[in-house]
């Protein structure tokens, strides 16, 4: 039985036959492949249904604080529905794609400060000037699972059944949790009769939901925000306190998951294998997921969520 879904980013291609899964014999290898989407990643998902969400609301202005991919799809679906958009950025972040938010007519707001006081900052800056505020853990956040929910919809579509495994990089743990509540929906309708074990991958570098369950802490633990060593690569990964960490913690305990970290290197060395067999530009940080699953998984299926394009 088909689920019906809402439509699809014109970017969406899930990947049955992986030339990489055989290359390291894992047969049972799938892609949801994300990178083909209007500004390359899973983030195009929701900057359009917030953007919308934005504009029934009567609001003139969005905000969103960002390390770069969802500022640009904000600020691409900004312009295409006539929004002014407003971009915070971390000053020392590397700014791959700052060009491209200015192209789109956003303003960038740059500061010192570390991802997660910037989004301090933005919701500030939204609650003074009356924005709406996109980013994580704002009062908007439903549509972001809303959203992501759908990928497990179309993964069910693609496959027919229910893989054992669902691979997805890690940074606020949204993605994550999002694809577990359109999962869990699946289960509580009685189309589908077990809900996937979860695998997430993030940074060396730091993030809360990996260190927590590795840890074996059932409450999320920030961490320091000295410890944590922010690259042009994990940028999208690290972190020191995960706005949804709490939620894709319990979805790794509930399901019996597994949580795991890879280096730069690694993920780096993934991104160029993914190129050379499969064909896909993947962004590095995304390939914490492929990563994941490659040491987790056996003959099991397993469907590797790769969020963006390099």
């Amino acid at each position: 039985m088909e689920i019906e879904t809402e439509e699809k980013p014109p970017g969406t291609l899930f990947v049955r036959e992986t030339d990489i899964g055989n290359y390291f014999k894992k047969p049972e290898l799938f892609f949801k492949y994300e990178g083909y989407n209007p500004t390359g990643t899973q983030k195009d998902r929701i900057s359009e249904k917030h953007v919308k969400n934005a504009l029934s609301q009567g609001y003139d202005t969005i905000s969103v604080t960002t390390c770069g991919n969802y500022g640009v799809s904000i600020a691409y679906y900004a312009r295409k529905y006539g929004l002014k958009a407003i971009i915070g950025i971390p000053s020392e972040y590397s700014g791959g794609r700052r060009n491209e938010i200015l192209e789109y007519g956003a303003t960038i707001m740059e500061q010192p400060v570390k991802y997660e006081e910037m989004v301090e900052l933005m919701r500030h800056e939204a609650e003074v000037h009356s924005w709406y505020d996109a980013s994580p853990g704002s009062i908007n956040s439903y549509m972001d699972y809303e959203s992501y929910s759908n990928i497990a919809y179309e993964i069910y579509n693609s496959l027919e059944n229910i893989p054992n495994y669902v691979s997805v990089p890690v940074g606020n743990g949204t993605t994550l949790y999002g694809i577990y509540l359109g999962f869990e929906n699946l289960y509580k309708n009685h189309l589908i009769d077990k809900i996937p074990k979860f695998i997430a991958n993030s940074t060396i570098n730091g993030n809360p939901v990996i260190h927590s369950f590795l840890n074996g802490f059932k409450k999320i633990h920030d961490l320091n925000p000295d410890s944590i060593m922010e690259t042009p690569v994990n940028e999208p990964l690290v972190a020191f306190r995960s706005y949804d960490g709490q939620k894709a913690l319990d979805v790794l305990y509930e399901t019996r998951g597994y949580a795991l970290y890879s280096t730069d290197d690694e993920l780096k060395k993934l991104s160029s294998i993914l190129m050379k067999y499969d064909k896909l530009s993947v962004l590095p940080a995304s390939c914490s997921a492929l990563s994941g699953a490659l040491r987790v998984i056996n003959n099991e299926r397993c469907v590797v969520i790769l969020t963006g394009r390099y």
